[in-house]
């Protein structure tokens, strides 16, 4: 990649990382902040947010594949502003993630510290990324805009095209079947991962 094409890729990046502290700051306890030129990282209060994340990282920024470490503990650090200058199990947790994700080339998010829900939400991710990451474009457009609660109808007229080709593109890419898994990924992550937070905070880590 061209000296230039990286660099507009970095800016693109530092406003993705600009937008998700914006649209999500309900549920960010410490700010998202890149930390080495590729990486970012953010404390969270809530892990309900994880999946909309993934789906805003990999659709606004495609030229970059994500491994994302999402790790639970508490800080030995003060919260700050935005998630630098930190360090904890927390943290160490998330390290690890990220570790694991390189060596295995996994892709859809890593979780570490949940317990015996770490191999349940790390399979739940993974098995997501693959359906999505087998999209086409089309498919993914059209994904987009039913997940933000559009009819089919609605997608057709949105998009310029007749209802029975939105109809078919759903049902090549078993869109319908890929939210239910998701549903029951967020009921997992809200019902179960949400209640270890407690006093400690989940920390977001990509590479």
């Amino acid at each position: 990649m061209a000296r230039s094409q990286r660099s507009a890729l970095q800016q693109r990046f530092t406003r993705l990382i600009v937008s998700l502290n914006r649209d999500y700051r309900k549920t960010i306890a410490s700010k998202f902040v890149i930390t080495l030129g590729d990486e970012f990282q953010g404390l969270l209060n809530s892990a309900l947010i994880i999946p909309d994340l993934l789906w805003r990282l990999e659709r606004d920024l495609p030229q970059r594949q994500f491994r994302i470490g999402v790790g639970l503990g508490t800080l030995d650090t003060p919260l700050q502003k935005y998630a630098i200058n930190i360090d904890g199990p927390a943290l160490h947790s998330a390290r690890a993630a990220i570790e694991h994700a390189k060596k295995a080339k996994a892709l859809g998010g890593i979780f570490r510290g949940f317990g015996e829900l770490d191999d349940i939400l790390t399979g739940i991710g993974s098995v997501l990324w693959f359906q999505r990451s087998r999209w086409t474009e089309s498919q993914r457009n059209i994904a987009s805009l039913l997940r933000k609660g559009m009819s089919q109808t609605e997608v057709a007229g949105r998009l310029g095209i007749k209802r029975q080709v939105v109809s078919r593109q759903v049902l090549a890419s078993g869109f319908y079947p890929y939210i239910a898994a998701e549903s029951a990924w967020r009921m997992i992550l809200e019902k179960q991962a949400d209640p270890l937070l407690g006093s400690k905070h989940g920390l977001s880590h990509s590479h």
